[in-house]
């Protein structure tokens, strides 16, 4: 598949301006929780939750948005506040 098809089929543009997926949970996750074109999926799932970024502050907005759908990326928010709390 094209990227431009891929764009048109499976994302749509937030209101950050940034691509998303149309719906969730993923189209391409089976009934398993197995990704099913996990050979060749998009670096932003590869990457996702993007916690492990070196600049991981410029994304803060984002981090927060995972943790609403993400339980890991919740649990990193929540040790990094209790940090803090310290």
């Amino acid at each position: 598949m094209k990227p431009s098809q891929f764009i048109e089929t499976y994302l749509r543009i937030d209101e950050d301006n940034d691509y998303v997926l149309e719906q969730l949970p993923c189209p391409f996750l089976a009934d398993d929780n197995y990704c099913l074109i996990y050979d060749v999926r998009p670096k932003a799932c590869a990457e996702f939750p993007h916690t492990d970024r070196k600049k991981f502050h410029q994304i803060n907005n984002l981090t927060l948005k995972n943790t609403e759908i993400c339980p890991a990326a919740y649990q990193i928010v929540e040790k990094m506040m209790e940090r803090l709390k310290r």
